[in-house]
């Protein structure tokens, strides 16, 4: 699933795509594809609009505007959505939303799998917390300042995927995030980690930043729209994904990536003591 770094370089891509929103590219229309179960888009406008697009965590919104009147269409990227420009008679296969431009081009919401979908009129999600890449000290503050919270008596590795404190960190961010932390068990109390590494919240920030910088992850549904160098975002994945890695399933069936030191002893332990915290 798309994640942070890939969220924020969609919104660049389109962003690019559309010229920032200049009035020199306008966009004409909207139509949803009939096999998609999503709700048509009517806007409350009519004639020509431009487009900007923003991200925060692993939430993207486009602006659709016309003569100062701004609406919010909010994308959720699903499994394997993302954007690409073609001519209007070249649109690829699964593209469920099309925004049709003045030129004779179409920037396509392209999802494979379906599990994408849109809102007009919403926007950033109220259980959704700061963006570590794009508001480095809010992320901090709002996490040291909710420690005493019953969520973080749960494991980091868990804790981890909490969009209210991580927004943007999914499975591959938080397998490289903790690996960087060698000394840390990833099993640990969270509360304990975060008090006793503070390193943890700097990763948190640091490494989304690099992986936006190398292009994102070139994950299996997911494709990067300037086809940026895949060997090296790689190079940079140290642990996700990796054979000579450990791994467990969670609940939802995501595997968890982690340093093979943790011994399964130490596991069943710390599952065991998992299971009455949460």
């Amino acid at each position: 699933m798309p994640e942070l770094a890939e969220l924020r370089l969609t919104a660049a891509y389109i962003n690019e795509c559309s010229g920032g929103g200049s009035p020199s590219i306008r966009y004409t229309n909207i139509k949803k594809n009939p096999v998609h179960k999503g709700k048509d888009i009517e806007l409350p406008f009519e004639g020509e609009f431009s487009i900007t697009a923003e991200s925060r965590g692993k939430e993207l919104i486009l602006w659709l505007s016309q003569q100062g009147e701004k609406v919010p269409l909010k994308m959720t990227m699903g499994m394997s959505g993302h954007f690409k420009l073609t001519n209007t008679d070249q649109e690829p296969k699964h593209a469920h939303l099309k925004f049709y431009r003045h030129d004779g081009t179409t920037l396509s919401f392209v999802d494979v799998r379906r599990f994408g979908k849109w809102k007009l009129g919403e926007t950033w999600g109220v259980n959704r917390g700061p963006d570590p890449t794009m508001e480095p000290d809010e992320f901090k503050y709002n996490i040291l300042k909710n420690l005493d919270q019953k969520v973080f008596n749960q494991p980091i590795h868990l804790v981890l995927m909490n969009q209210k404190y991580f927004n943007g960190i999914g499975n591959y961010l938080r397998a490289e995030i903790l690996y960087r932390l060698p000394h840390v068990n990833p099993f640990m109390n969270a509360r304990e980690v975060i008090e006793n590494f503070p390193q943890l919240l700097e990763l948190c920030i640091e490494i989304p930043r690099k992986a936006y910088s190398l292009g994102g992850g070139q994950l299996k549904d997911w494709e990067n729209p300037w086809k940026s160098d895949k060997e090296k975002f790689e190079k940079f994945i140290k642990c996700y994904n990796n054979k000579n890695m450990a791994y467990i399933k969670d609940k939802n069936g995501r595997r968890f990536w982690f340093d093979p030191k943790w011994s399964i002893d130490m596991l069943s332990e710390v599952l065991d003591q998992q299971k009455n915290d949460i």
